[in-house]
């Protein structure tokens, strides 16, 4: 009993049932065919990334995707004239050079995060863009129904997950409090804090020019068990303690 992709891949090299040109033709369409379906099926995921304004979107998805798709094939019917007169049959894998992609997709994706304080942005598009490049090597390899599958879940997870992600952003915002350097006000912060609750989970601070002055900028991450309390502790905070600059926000 053949598989789909079997079924689809058998049509394809007989010429779609005639093999009229022994398969040569159909099997330049299953190729061309194969390159599409990659660029269609991350197109989804590149169009959500776009969407929600991150740096690697629709085309770096798409050429990814298609990169690895044509890294596949060119593995599985690039070296046939090797295979024929140089080198013994079983002797090439095809799955040599599809590793090399996965390894290689690492410097894309560590392009695209960046770490500011205790924020670190990206991580989600790197993993997009590693998603991007599995469905191009499933399509290039010819199992499409797996392709097919792997982008429905990850669409879905990419769009249902956002809301799940922005209400844990909302109980653990980032604080931001910039004071003079020569006034360290962190051990009152620490207090307010704690009248409220609220604890700080991570935190890193720099020295910087705030308004030609010398000041310090710290950023925590709150946890607290509702949003209101972080606004009451923020105003208590802006008002007693007075620094040049006092905020939260939250992540996508």
């Amino acid at each position: 009993m053949h598989t789909i992709d079997e079924i689809i891949i058998q049509w394809f090299n007989s010429d779609f049932g005639t093999n009229f040109s022994g398969g040569i033709f159909g099997n330049i369409l299953l190729v061309i065919f194969s390159l599409l379906l990659a660029a269609l099926f991350t197109g989804f995921i590149g169009i959500e990334r776009e969407v929600h304004g991150h740096s690697a979107g629709l085309r770096t998805h798409l050429l990814v995707a298609i990169g690895s798709a044509l890294i596949m094939v060119i593995s599985i019917y690039g070296f046939r004239i090797w295979d024929a007169e140089y080198l013994p049959q079983t002797s090439r894998d095809p799955a040599r050079l599809a590793a090399q992609v996965i390894a290689g997709i690492g410097f894309i994706g560590a392009g695209t995060i960046v770490k500011s304080g205790i924020s670190v942005r990206g991580l989600t598009t790197a993993t997009t863009l590693w998603i991007s490049m599995a469905i191009g090597l499933a399509c290039g390899s010819g199992n499409f129904v797996i392709a097919g599958i792997a982008t429905i879940v990850a669409v879905v997870a990419l769009i249902s997950m956002r809301r799940v992600e922005r209400a844990a952003a909302r109980k653990h915002p980032v604080l931001i409090v910039v004071f003079p350097s020569d006034r360290p006000i962190i051990k009152d912060l620490l207090l307010t804090a704690e009248r409220y609750g609220i604890t700080f989970s991570e935190e890193s601070s720099e020295l910087l020019i705030y308004q030609e002055k010398s000041a310090v900028r710290l950023m925590m991450r709150l946890s607290a068990n509702t949003p209101a309390s972080i606004s009451a502790f923020v105003e208590e905070a802006r008002v007693k303690l007075q620094p040049l600059e006092i905020k939260f926000q939250t992540e996508n």
